[in-house]
């Protein structure tokens, strides 16, 4: 599998600025907001050089840190496996909230997707890439079957 060099804190800041957009959008009522996170996970899912919180974060903290902090190993595919559900998940509660359809469940359901958001930042549980890890594990025992 393809890998690339992954800054853990600024992967981290990229999620908790998703997460606190996401939390501003419910306070005011923002669908409009929620498309616009939606919109940028996705692009940062067809290349970690459009997560734009993510490039930010990594750029100042080379800038202000004397010491280099050494990036660790991740899949290409879980990266972007996360960002697009991730995206999906945000899209899907634009969706329901622009068409009036079960507009407080819709409400409640981004909170819960925010709430998993703050998961994988603070906690650094992440279930996309939970669910990434057994899609793999079960694809790939089907194609070592055949």
């Amino acid at each position: 599998m393809q890998q690339c060099l992954i800054y853990d804190k600024s992967l981290r800041f990229s999620r908790a600025t998703y997460g606190v957009l996401v939390l501003v959008a419910y306070f005011t009522r923002s669908q409009w907001l929620i498309l616009a996170v939606s919109l940028l996970v996705i692009i940062g899912a067809f290349s970690f050089k459009l997560n734009i919180p993510y490039q930010i974060h990594r750029y100042f903290s080379k800038k202000s840190n004397k010491k280099t902090i050494e990036p660790s190993p991740r899949e290409v595919g879980e990266l972007n496996f996360v960002a697009g559900a991730t995206g999906m998940l945000l899209l899907i509660g634009f969706l329901l909230l622009y068409f009036d359809k079960y507009v407080n469940f819709a409400w409640v359901y981004l909170l819960v997707v925010t709430l998993m958001i703050f998961l994988a930042c603070f906690v650094g549980f992440c279930v996309a890439t939970m669910m990434y890890v057994l899609l793999k594990k079960i694809f790939s025992k089907k194609g070592t079957l055949q």
